[in-house]
């Protein structure tokens, strides 16, 4: 099994961008990562949730792939989600992530016709994982959308005996002994990286180190801060910049979900990304008016401020 560094710090779940027609955008990512690196984000999470990458075809999954493809550094992570409801198209996408030069690879488990056996989960992902051997692999833990319900550190397990560019997990659930068991499997061998932003310190306690989030596309310096605050003993800082956190979360999953709120609330921080595909639906006109009411009495606006202050 090969042994791969752990990503540190935030990778966030980008949104895809759209024309007002409803037609995928690439041109916008450019400026899309280059605000992210100037806020000192890590690396990004493609056609993921955020993303909404379960509504997008084979081929835009591929040009929003290239698209981003070309913005990977050293100090800029670019992860492809590649899961589907069908394993003959996460094997396509995975063999085209690796063509394409990207750093890792991420699966999340079928979403129809499911299971919640671990072997058969392990053995999908060996699949899709075989299709790109050159890059690690993470399996997507998202039960909630899934109805995998399985415990990660046993796919761990038994997937490292299988799967040879097996690299970890991204974590998107609240079972925190699986998750601490995660950690510690094979002296701490699997990158875990945490999928809840509104409790990232809760995985800091267990030792995780990186993360993937949602709203760490418009308010990641409260991420570095709290995760900063964290390392150095700071912990009622690191609650206070949690809190900040649920705050703005709170916020976002009035509107819809996190995927219309979020990328509504990355419009008001100055990107704006289009509309949602159906069937997720976009906000009326009334209520853009009160989520920026909403965010008002939060911190949002004066983080927004700080941030053009220090030129991010």
């Amino acid at each position: 099994m090969i042994h791969y560094p752990k990503i540190n710090g935030l990778i966030a779940a980008v949104f895809t961008p759209f024309h007002p027609d409803g037609s995928i955008n690439p041109a916008l990512v450019s400026t899309y990562a280059d605000r992210l690196k100037r806020q000192g984000v890590a690396g990004v999470f493609v056609n993921g949730s955020s993303g909404e990458g379960m509504l997008l075809s084979v081929e835009e999954r591929k040009v929003m792939a290239e698209a981003w493809a070309v913005h990977g550094t050293a100090d800029f992570k670019i992860i492809v989600h590649v899961g589907s409801t069908s394993v003959q198209i996460s094997k396509d996408l995975a063999a085209h992530s690796q063509q394409i030069g990207i750093d890792a690879v991420g699966c999340m488990a079928p979403c129809f016709l499911t299971s919640s056996e671990v072997d058969v989960i392990v053995d999908y992902c060996q699949q899709v994982a075989s299709a790109a051997p050159e890059v690690p692999f993470y399996y997507y833990h998202l039960p909630v959308a899934t109805g995998a319900h399985i415990k990660v550190n046993q796919l761990l397990e038994r997937g490292s005996k299988r799967i040879p560019n097996l690299a970890g997990v991204k974590f998107t659930y609240t079972d925190f002994m699986d998750m601490h068991q995660c950690v510690a499997l094979q002296g701490g061998r699997f990158d875990v990286l945490h999928g809840h932003d509104e409790i990232l310190i809760n995985g800091l306690v267990l030792g995780v180190q990186g993360a993937i989030g949602t709203t760490f596309n418009f308010i990641p310096e409260v991420y570095h801060k709290l995760m900063e605050a964290y390392q150095d003993g700071d912990f009622a800082a690191a609650r206070a910049y949690q809190m900040q956190s649920i705050d703005i979360v709170t916020v976002m999953l009035r509107y819809v979900n996190a995927v219309v709120g979020g990328k509504a609330i990355l419009k008001l921080a100055g990107l704006d990304c289009g509309p949602c595909r159906t069937p997720l639906r976009n906000l009326t006109p009334a209520e853009w008016q009160q989520l920026e009411q909403d965010l008002q009495k939060t911190d949002f606006f004066e983080l927004l401020t700080e941030s053009r202050l220090v030129g991010l």
